[in-house]
């Protein structure tokens, strides 16, 4: 899923997202198109709905 789509599921603006894949390692450039997005697994997914909802409580 590439970072716009994330970010949207999550509730978080791009930038904060991207701040969030670096701090917590998640996430991966999209080569294919140049590698100036992020993509994330479903994997990677679920672990940052788990560190937003950490956040949030």
């Amino acid at each position: 899923m590439n970072e716009s789509r994330a970010a949207a599921l999550l509730g978080l603006s791009t930038q904060k997202l991207r701040r969030l894949s670096e701090q917590s390692g998640l996430g991966h450039p999209d080569w294919e198109n140049g590698g100036a997005q992020l993509v994330f697994t479903y994997a990677e997914l679920y672990r940052l709905c788990q560190l937003v909802a950490e956040v949030r409580s």
